[in-house]
């Protein structure tokens, strides 16, 4: 969560950071991240894409700027080998864009870029403009533009992830904003995002629905949530023949148990504070619900419908989900999240079933796993047919190991020592041979 103030290979890191930055910016740098072009943008939350069929590793980081490295060596390739990025008008700027992609049931994948317009009586308009990304036999990546969400700049929500059905992407537009203080603070703010992020409280949750084909967009308005990651998003159709698209995500039970335009959640991230046995967040309770979106594009009618709660301890934060690549974009029952538990800085793998509504999770003192990578059987008989697999930091001691849990019990497998301390992580991936 803490950034670093240097040049790597002329590109600028980092762009837009949560934490602390040491040395901090000067307001040069400031100026510089804010106004220069998509080679100039980066940041510490890194994400990891496949989008040429595992050739190469693609790197985003909440930015428009992709690089490539070698998937094995991890020597550094070059940036994405595609004609283009995103076709931006001469007229706009680059924002910031999603760290996650979304994979379609084809191959290709998605993700969004949210632009300026430079253009004096237009600068209070923004758009989030999504484009395709598909792998060709060349290993070059071919880019297609779908088509946009109109923004204000009075309103810029933070996307962080969004979902892909097989004929639609699926745009949640979740409460927490970019509010810069003042357009003073412009500069400061673009390279502090603890210091600009909001709860909007009073105004709706937006969410948008896609035609990956023509571009249409269908807009919905329900009542404020926080969310930041999703479960898997996938079409259907209701007895009266009507298109549903369905979205699973964690959300906050109650929204206002944390002022989030008093405190920045990402606080919990640094070291001294979870050493802090005083530090607030961890005397608080931490409520999550899963909750399934269900957005009817025929009649623009919404219904939310509530996971039971059924986990224990109940007072965890239940985030970090991850679903077998397989069934992206489809109807399906297992996804694997983890349980975050504050007050004793515990985090554990949980497996939750939205078929049955059940669920089962792993513990062990002072244990902290990280994200919950599912793998895949290679020739699977099941959906939760394979492994799940995770760094795990113990915090009594500082080692790490990696642990391999059976995905369809959570009973271990295998552990495997780092011989290396690793620290505390939070996304994680598997790339296969």
């Amino acid at each position: 969560s803490s950034g670093i103030n240097a040049e790597y290979g002329g590109i600028f890191a980092p762009g837009m950071v949560i934490g602390d930055v040491v040395p901090d910016f000067t307001l040069m740098e400031e100026m510089e991240v804010m106004m220069s072009s998509i080679d100039k943008k980066d940041n510490t939350n890194v994400a990891i894409w496949d989008l040429d069929g595992g050739k190469s590793v693609t790197v985003t980081a909440e930015s428009p700027m992709m690089q490539q490295m070698l998937p094995h060596s991890l020597k550094y390739k070059g940036p994405l080998l595609s004609d283009a990025v995103g076709t931006i008008s001469s007229t706009r700027t680059t924002l910031f864009a999603a760290t996650h992609y979304a994979k379609h049931v084809s191959g290709s994948s998605f993700n969004y870029i949210l632009t300026m317009s430079m253009l004096p009586w237009e600068m209070s308009q923004l758009s989030y403009e999504f484009f395709e990304y598909t792998p060709t036999s060349t290993g070059e990546v071919k880019t297609r533009k779908i088509g946009g969400i109109p923004a204000s700049i009075t309103d810029i929500r933070m996307l962080h992830m969004f979902g892909a059905s097989e004929n639609y992407i699926v745009v949640p537009l979740w409460n927490i904003q970019f509010a810069p203080e003042s357009l003073m603070n412009v500069p400061y703010d673009m390279t502090h995002l603890c210091h600009s992020l909001r709860f909007a409280y009073n105004n709706p949750f937006y969410m948008y629905v896609m035609s990956i084909a023509t571009g249409e967009v269908y807009k919905f308005e329900l009542p404020a949530a926080r969310g930041v990651h999703i479960m898997n998003t996938f079409e259907r159709k209701n007895s009266k023949g009507e298109i549903e698209l369905v979205m699973d995500a964690p959300t906050t039970s109650d929204i206002h148990e944390l002022d989030l335009n008093k405190y920045c959640l990402f606080d919990v991230l640094k070291i001294p504070n979870m050493k802090n046995e005083e530090f607030m967040y961890k005397n608080m309770p931490w409520n999550t619900t899963l909750r399934r979106y269900i957005l009817n594009i025929n009649t623009l009618e919404y219904r939310i419908e509530d996971f039971p709660r059924n986990w224990k301890p109940l007072d965890v934060e239940v985030e970090f989900p991850f679903t077998n690549p397989a069934y992206l974009g489809k109807d399906y029952c297992f996804c694997y999240l983890q349980q975050w538990k504050m007050s004793t800085m515990v985090m554990n793998p949980m497996k939750f079933d939205v078929c049955k509504n059940t669920s089962i999770s792993w513990r062990e003192d002072h244990k902290m796993v990280m994200e919950p990578v599912f793998v895949a059987n290679p020739k699977p008989t099941s959906e939760d047919d394979g492994v799940v697999m995770a760094p795990v930091y113990d915090n009594s001691d500082g080692t790490t190991e990696l642990i391999v849990w059976d995905a369809k019990d959570l009973k271990v497998l295998a552990r495997f020592d780092n011989l290396v301390k690793v620290p505390l992580t939070i996304h994680g991936w598997w790339f296969s041979d």
